[in-house]
């Protein structure tokens, strides 16, 4: 997939919520490009959300930001998803891939594999598929649901904390996925994470959102280059106080 090199700019961005004397954003700049992985990173409450929802138009989208794709060529991966819980690990897998108006991704009763899976990532798909839904682990659940968003193929990728509640080996597993769809297309791919230290081994550029504007945008080298043992926490708390 190729469709031209193309980038998401918000230039001087101020938002509140309607009722609310305090900016959720204020004044806020920043570029989001392809053949990265865009990480939004920042306390509770910093705006990471209502950016998402602004970006997405799920908050009405100001002209302040410029370069998004059409809807129907955007996925939004909230964390909460409200399945039945008697439906199998197919099921919710299927549910994905059977809304994607390109989906070419026939789902049987064999367990969905392919060339980029590990041994471990193959033992937990014929573990889910015939699982109920219900019996799932939120590991387990965040993995299939990450899983078939990334094989739908798209131009903006919004993810929610997609590693939230998962255990490590399944958050590498998480995030190599994402990073491969800034590799293999020429999609915008944005997420926000509060877990910082895997993103050493993954292609990206963190954007620190405090109080509603950037207070740093670089690569995760770049980060955690003046920190003690380089460690990404203490990056986030020195870049706060500065």
């Amino acid at each position: 997939m190729n469709w031209g090199i193309h980038m998401i700019k918000i230039q001087n961005l101020s938002y509140r919520h309607k009722g609310c004397s305090k900016y959720h954003l204020e004044n806020l700049s920043v570029e989001f490009k392809p053949g990265t992985v865009n990480v939004i990173i920042g306390k509770n409450g910093s705006g990471k959300t209502t950016l998402f929802d602004l970006i997405t138009n799920v908050i009405n989208r100001p002209a302040e930001i410029k370069g998004v794709p059409k809807e129907s060529e955007i996925i939004y991966q909230l964390q909460g998803l409200l399945f039945p819980a008697t439906l199998k690990g197919k099921d919710l897998f299927r549910f994905f891939l059977y809304t994607d108006y390109k989906n070419d991704i026939r789902i049987s009763n064999t367990p969905y594999t392919d060339q980029y899976m590990a041994p471990s990532e193959i033992e937990l798909m014929e573990k889910v598929w015939n699982t109920q839904f219900g019996q799932l682990s939120v590991g387990e659940r965040r993995y299939l649901s990450i899983l078939a968003i990334t094989l739908m193929q798209r131009k903006l990728y919004v993810f929610d904390e997609p590693t939230s509640g998962v255990d490590p080996e399944a958050r590498m597993q998480i995030l190599q996925r994402i990073e491969k769809l800034t590799r293999a297309t020429n999609s915008i791919v944005i997420l926000s994470t509060h877990t910082l230290h895997e993103f050493q081994h993954i292609n990206c550029k963190i954007h620190l959102l405090h109080k509603g504007n950037i207070k740093f945008q670089g690569t995760y080298t770049q980060f955690v280059e003046n920190t003690f043992n380089h460690n990404p926490d203490v990056a986030f708390y020195q870049n706060l106080i500065l």
